[in-house]
């Protein structure tokens, strides 16, 4: 019998142990203080976190969308000026292709997400200064429809929309190119020269876009940002160059097109100086000259296109 109660006698201790509990003095009451207790807890497993959605597509995407409203400036702007109605049409084609665009950069960016709620609110304000473009657009077509002739009230206004869209646009897509994680770019530099080559045509596309504002309002600071754009181009081209991405065997294919792009713009500025010096001579731009600098123009923009894809084919 002694030895059953000592058994149960220190199966208690054992127990009061384990709880964490103590003794007390006879008459004394106390709140019993919880501690720790030592346990053997068996391993857990936890689900890794999921990765946030990468932001190079999207990029891509992005700068991809912001040419594409480029060149349907451009195109809007040389329709008076060569009177050549499938201007007009290839207008609203880059503006359809830019809605695709815009929808899809929505997905790719989860921008519905709550964490991405301000890059949202941005990118929704910059889609109404995009539509106010395409209303001014409108209103220029159509006043110039009337009597084909172009008044400067009808280009200032559509200039202005576009200035305000660009000046909105241009800090958005730098800011989110850079906010791609040196992650995503990976060690090979294709995802880098792509949004390089991607800013580089956003800025040229600009430059045409001043070239045709200065022979519609006669204003030289078109022409000198026109230049500016021009500088700065090849400032952009000169770093990219010098990055060593095309010295690499592989890449070969990528600078013959970089090569072949480059002699488009040095032909497309060459038009350019052919269109301002008629139109400081003459105050108009004839048909001939005017086609031949928005040739120049079409043929840069295919030559850009064959150097993008061979990079984004990289990808």
């Amino acid at each position: 019998m002694r030895s059953r109660y000592l058994v149960l006698s220190l199966a208690l201790v054992a127990a009061l142990l384990l709880a964490g509990c103590t003794g007390t003095p006879s008459g004394e009451e106390t709140t019993a203080t919880p501690t720790a207790v030592l346990t053997t807890a068996e391993p857990t497993t936890t689900e890794p976190a999921e990765e946030p959605a990468g932001t190079l597509t999207p990029a891509i995407t992005l700068g991809t969308m912001h040419a594409t409203m480029m060149e349907a400036i451009e195109e809007a702007l040389a329709y008076p000026v060569l009177n050549a109605t499938e201007e007009k049409s290839d207008f609203e084609a880059k503006v359809a292709e830019f809605d695709v665009l815009a929808a899809r950069f929505t997905e790719e960016a989860a921008l519905d997400s709550p964490e991405n709620a301000e890059t949202k609110e941005a990118f929704d304000a910059i889609l109404v200064k995009k539509a106010a473009v395409v209303d001014a657009a409108g209103d220029f077509f159509a006043a110039y429809e009337v009597d084909r002739v172009v008044r400067t009230e009808n280009v200032t206004v559509f200039e202005e929309s576009i200035d305000v869209f660009t000046s909105a646009f241009g800090p958005f897509t730098k800011a989110y190119f850079e906010g791609v994680s040196e992650a995503e770019f990976g060690d090979d530099d294709h995802a880098r020269s792509a949004l390089a080559l991607l800013t580089m045509h956003r800025d040229l596309l600009e430059g045409v876009e001043e070239a045709f504002g200065y022979v519609l309002l006669n204003d030289t600071a078109e022409k000198e940002d026109f230049w500016q754009k021009m500088q700065d181009f090849d400032t952009a081209g000169n770093a990219f160059v010098e990055s060593g991405y095309l010295d690499r065997p592989e890449n070969s294919a990528k600078l013959a097109a970089y090569t072949a792009m480059m002699h488009e713009k040095e032909q497309m500025q060459g038009a350019a100086s052919a269109m301002f010096d008629e139109f400081e001579a003459t105050g108009t731009v004839s048909a001939n000259v005017a086609g031949a600098f928005e040739k120049s123009v079409d043929a840069l923009t295919t030559a850009y296109d064959a150097l993008l894809d061979e990079v984004l084919a990289d990808l």
